[in-house]
C-alpha cells in the first residue's frame, strides 16, 4: 500500500462525498481540494462543526450500504465519540484494535483471509497523510493511539487498500493503474450490501463501531 496509491485513492473517495459546488458556477479557477476541506473541518471544536466532519467521515465509509437514517445514527455516534476523545472523557482507540475491527468486519462479512489489516498498514494509512491532514493525524501526539474521527478515516484507507497488489516504483506515474477498477474490499461490502437486509448491514456496522467504542 503505497503512500501515493492512498492518496489517489483517497482523493477519489473524498470527491463522492463532499459537493464540488464549482462545478455549477461559470467560472471556476480551479476545483476544491478534497484533502484541505477535510482537514479544515477536523480543526472544528464546536459541536455544529464536529458533527459535520463526523457527518463526511461517514459518508466516505459507508457510502450507499446503508439507509440515510442509520447513516444519520451512525454520525450522531462518532461526532460524541470525538467530541469526549477531544475533552479527555474517553479512551482512545489504539491503532491494534482499529486493525481488529476491520478484520472483525472482513470475517463476520464472509470476505477472504487475503483481505485483512495488520498494524504495519495501520502505521502506513496514518503515515501517508500526516502532511496532508495534520489536524486529522495525530501520529506525532497520540503515537500509535488515534481519535475516533482518525480511526474511522484509517479504516477508510484500509477499504481502499487492502488486497491491492503492490506496485513496483517504477510504475507510480501511472495513475491509471490506481483508480482502474473499484478496491478488492470495496467490491466486497458492496455485494455483502446486495445480498443482506440492510438490518444485516446495519448488524455489521454495529459490531464494528462497538469494537471501536463509538
Amino acid at each position: 500500500m503505497g503512500k501515493l496509491k492512498c492518496q489517489v485513492l483517497a482523493l477519489a473517495m473524498c470527491a463522492s462525498f463532499f459537493p464540488l459546488t464549482a462545478v455549477s458556477q461559470p467560472v471556476s479557477p480551479k476545483p476544491p481540494n478534497m484533502i484541505e476541506t477535510l482537514n479544515k473541518e477536523a480543526e472544528a471544536n464546536d459541536p455544529e462543526g464536529i458533527h459535520l466532519y463526523s457527518q463526511h467521515l461517514i459518508q466516505m465509509f459507508v457510502g450507499n450500504g446503508v439507509s440515510p437514517a442509520y447513516a444519520v445514527a451512525l454520525s450522531g455516534r462518532l461526532a460524541i465519540a470525538e467530541s469526549m476523545a477531544r475533552q479527555g472523557k474517553r479512551k482512545l482507540i489504539s491503532e491494534a484494535d482499529i486493525a481488529r475491527a476491520f478484520n472483525n468486519l472482513m470475517k463476520e462479512t464472509g470476505a477472504p483471509g487475503s483481505l485483512r489489516a495488520n498494524d504495519a498498514a495501520i502505521k502506513e494509512a496514518r503515515g501517508a497523510f500526516e502532511i496532508g491532514l495534520p489536524a486529522l493525524i495525530s501520529r506525532q501526539k497520540n503515537g500509535p493511539y488515534c481519535n475516533p474521527g482518525e480511526a474511522v478515516w484509517v479504516i477508510s484507507m484500509l477499504v481502499a487498500n487492502v488486497g491491492r497488489p503492490s506496485v513496483p516504483s517504477s510504475q507510480l506515474d501511472h495513475k491509471t493503474h490506481f483508480v482502474a477498477g473499484a478496491p478488492p474490499v470495496q467490491q466486497h461490502l458492496e455485494i455483502f450490501y446486495a445480498k443482506h437486509s440492510q438490518s444485516k448491514v446495519a448488524e455489521a456496522f454495529d459490531h464494528l463501531f462497538n469494537d471501536l467504542q463509538i
